[in-house]
């Protein structure tokens, strides 16, 4: 017998813990000191990766930053949800350490009450949170400050931005790194710089814009757009002058790339006082006819998969429906492989028109959004007035057919004036010109096709830039704590990289949006919805009928205006009356019918999620205890 055999069960067990300890023990430090970034991230998002974004922005790094992380432990004890929250931040915060090779220095610092560390996160703007009665405050935000001594501040970390940690903090290090911003030319006839509503501050959607772009407005009677200008941007235009269409064409004409939204109805527009006839709807139709492009200024796109239920009042009474003009478009509606809309999760319009290709036009389209075929063609009329989401929905009627509501277009056009210039309205009333007058309006060399290809993108949607359709905000300690639940503003941000030639924030922006719909689901929803809609039509006409059989009939009573039925006539009542519970039995029985395929549903998930994995784990131990049994019964008969 060997020696081998000849040592206890016992010792060997002692000695393989031994040894498995001392290897996990060296396994650990090696972990420690050499692959601090090594991860394994299973989430769908990829939330705790840094994506190659965040990498190559990192790259850009020409000086060294330096994070300030201000950070109580009291406030951790108090909220552990602020506690764990601080671990994720300051572990991605060392993940971005370790890969800039030193260019990014992270101080960690935990300020007390009255101390020099809380004067210093008070100078920086890190805001302070009320521990308890006593006014200790608590403090979790953080300064980056640059070797010039630029400075970028997260005054508090909130735990409900959380998806968008790596984003917000890639941004602060693009802002600091980066020296100097494309400029972006803005036309439009919305508030959307200086708004009354919001007490003259520009929309949300701006303070996006202006965080990577330097933003030069243009007014209407714009004679030229300056070369300078990285790319056009036009928001809802509306009654624009003839001389600024001219410069528009130049711009694109000249090799400008732009980037367009346009609306059969922007419902801000619209609810502005005073608004002209015809505010809500835009248009470039001069440019677009010219350069091949089809947009339908009075019709706005349905998608009955995507349309969202509203409660709103109507004619004196709340109607509850599913508003096809409002609608969540989803990944299945997007173009995975465009950069623009690959990494986006869901954009939430109002309204939306399509866009298309004239026959016989030269560019090529590719599709940025799109509805699903059970959409329709609807005339606008029907969201300017007065909104009945349920009088929408009974018209409604499938064209069997994809919409597109944004899309990418290229290629080479012509001019939309092709005899040049046209001449300025205010041409005709100038008595008397200057020399500088005469030297602005003297016109330049026109170009009459595109020197180089198109390159624009265009979005048949205004109300998605509006906040109410993207972003929820509310208070926290005095502070505005903005939280985006769609990616609106992401498509817009990501078009102007595009179009500007900056890549290096798209691939991670709002990567971490966590809505997951349940799409199975909606759609059973929508079937059961469409046949008991069906139904109540039913039954409403055959109410309908009897009130017009009802009407004149009988004998009214001179002293309680009664209506007095004839024996006939009681009989038809109540065959009606019997045909009314019929038809509610029939309701009755889809919506069962309905909570029954979502309960089965319901049943196979969680079948799956809680039984299926553990029953498989547990058959593969079995399978493999016996295998091992086999293999011990084996070598136990050659011994």
């Amino acid at each position: 017998m060997s020696a081998f055999e000849n040592i206890s069960r016992k010792r060997l067990t002692i000695a393989s813990l031994v040894v498995a300890g001392v290897f996990l023990f060296f396994i650990n430090i090696l972990s420690t000191l050499e692959i601090q970034t090594a991860q394994l991230d299973l989430t769908e998002n990829k939330l705790y990766t840094l994506s190659q974004g965040s990498k190559e922005v990192i790259k850009t790094i020409d000086e060294p930053i330096t994070f300030r992380l201000y950070y109580s432990p009291t406030f951790g004890e108090i909220s552990p949800v602020h506690g764990n929250y601080f671990k994720r931040v300051r572990e991605l915060l060392e993940h971005f350490a370790v890969v800039s090779d030193g260019k990014i220095d992270l101080k960690v610092i935990n300020p007390i009450s009255f101390s020099v560390e809380e004067d210093e996160a008070v100078k920086f703007g890190i805001q302070g949170v009320p521990l308890d009665q006593s006014g200790e405050l608590g403090y979790f935000g953080m300064a980056a400050v640059n070797s010039t001594d630029d400075r970028k501040t997260v005054p508090f970390f909130n735990p409900q931005r959380e998806q968008f940690l790596e984003y917000d903090l890639t941004r602060l290090i693009y802002e600091l790194a980066e020296p100097k911003k494309k400029k972006i030319g803005l036309i439009t006839s919305l508030l959307i710089e200086s708004d009354p509503m919001l007490q003259y501050k520009p929309w949300p959607i701006m303070e996006q814009i202006t965080q990577f772009f330097d933003v030069k407005p243009i007014e209407d009677a714009v004679l030229r757009i300056d070369d300078d200008i990285d790319v056009l941007l036009i928001i809802h235009p509306k009654f624009l002058k003839n001389n600024t269409l001219y410069a528009i064409d130049q711009f694109v004409m000249r090799g400008g790339r732009l980037l367009v939204f346009l609306d059969p109805q922007n419902e801000t527009a619209r609810m502005t006082p005073r608004a002209p006839p015809g505010a809500g709807s835009s248009e470039l139709k001069k440019l677009f006819d010219a350069w091949g492009i089809e947009f339908d200024e009075n019709k706005f796109v349905g998608d009955r998969t995507r349309a969202i239920r509203v409660q709103a009042p109507v004619k004196g009474r709340d109607v509850i429906a599913d508003y096809l003009s409002w609608g969540i478009y989803d990944k299945r509606a997007m173009n995975a492989a465009d950069i623009v809309t690959g990494q986006l999760t869901s954009i939430s319009l109002a309204s939306a028109g399509s866009i298309d290709l004239k026959e016989n036009s030269g560019l090529k389209l590719i599709p940025l959004l799109q509805t699903s075929k059970i959409s329709q063609r609807i005339d606008a009329e029907l969201v300017r007035g007065e909104i009945n989401p349920e009088a929408i929905l009974k018209q409604f009627k499938s064209e069997n057919k994809r919409f597109t509501i944004a899309a990418r277009f290229s290629g080479k056009v012509q001019s939309a004036f092709p005899a040049g210039r046209p001449t300025p309205v205010d041409d005709k009333n100038k008595k008397n010109k200057n020399t500088d007058d005469k030297k602005l309006l003297q016109p330049e060399a026109h170009v009459n096709e595109t020197q180089k290809i198109l390159n624009m993108i265009v979005m048949a949607d205004t109300d998605l830039l509006t906040a109410r359709f993207w972003l929820q905000q509310q208070e926290f300690f005095g502070k505005k704590i903005s939280t985006p639940f769609s990616n609106n503003a992401d498509f817009l941000v990501n078009s102007l990289e595009n179009l500007a030639g900056s890549q290096a924030l798209i691939s991670l922006r709002s990567r971490g949006l966590s809505v997951r719909p349940f799409h199975t689901i909606q759609d059973i929803k929508n079937n059961a919805e469409d046949k008991y809609r069906e139904t109540e039509q039913k039954l409403t006409e055959k109410l309908k009928v009897l009130q017009n059989k009802l009407q004149g009939l009988g004998d009214k009573s001179q002293s309680k205006g009664k209506v007095i039925l004839t024996s006939a006539q009681q009989k038809a009542f109540e065959k009606f009356r019997a045909e009314m519970l019929d038809v509610r039995k029939q309701l009755r029985d889809v919506q069962l019918a309905l909570r029954k395929d979502i309960e089965q549903l319901d049943t196979k998930l969680k079948v799956i999620n809680i039984w299926l994995m553990p029953i498989v784990i547990a058959v593969l131990a079995i399978i493999l205890a016996i295998i091992r049994r086999r293999k011990y019964g084996q070598l136990k008969a050659q011994g």
